[in-house]
């Protein structure tokens, strides 16, 4: 059954939910027994050493630096980012990156990255590949989001 990593690293209001020293064990003996590392921009810092990313080609080097380390296949979720959209980002070894896009809403909702962690894990498991897997779990949450800012806009 493949593993997958959302690394909970840091809470909402930014503050550091692990020591450096539990990020290194977490990089070195969980990342490679995952099949894909779900990170969003704060966790990307975070596991590479680096300050945040200002753009997308930022996060990108970042997610390569992070590949060579020790992740199968990463996931830089775009939430945090910011503009109109909400672009995911799939990186794979010798592949090139593989974008994920939605209209970002106006809408926020607490466990969005577990969410999403926990829809790539079941089309995973019902033998989908991993593109497919990451595609159908971002409209998962995506229509998710939808309908809780249409249930919280009334």
């Amino acid at each position: 059954m493949p593993a997958i990593l959302d690394p909970v690293l840091a809470s909402t209001s930014g503050r550091t939910l692990l020591e450096a020293g539990a990020i290194a064990v977490m990089k070195r003996d969980l990342m490679p027994l995952c099949c894909i590392v779900a990170s969003n921009l704060i966790e990307l810092a975070l596991l590479v050493g680096s300050e945040l990313a200002v753009d997308e080609g930022g996060a990108v080097l970042q997610g390569q630096e992070l590949l060579n380390a020790a992740a199968q296949a990463l996931l830089i979720k775009g939430g945090h980012a910011s503009g109109h959209r909400s672009t995911d980002v799939l990186l794979r070894f010798d592949q090139e990156p593989i974008r994920f896009d939605t209209p970002r809403l106006i809408s926020s909702m607490r466990g969005t990255g577990c969410m999403l962690a926990s829809a790539i894990a079941a089309h995973l498991a019902n033998a989908r590949s991993l593109q497919d897997s990451v595609r159908e779990g971002k409209l998962f949450v995506f229509e998710k989001l939808r309908k809780h800012a249409a249930e919280n806009s009334e």
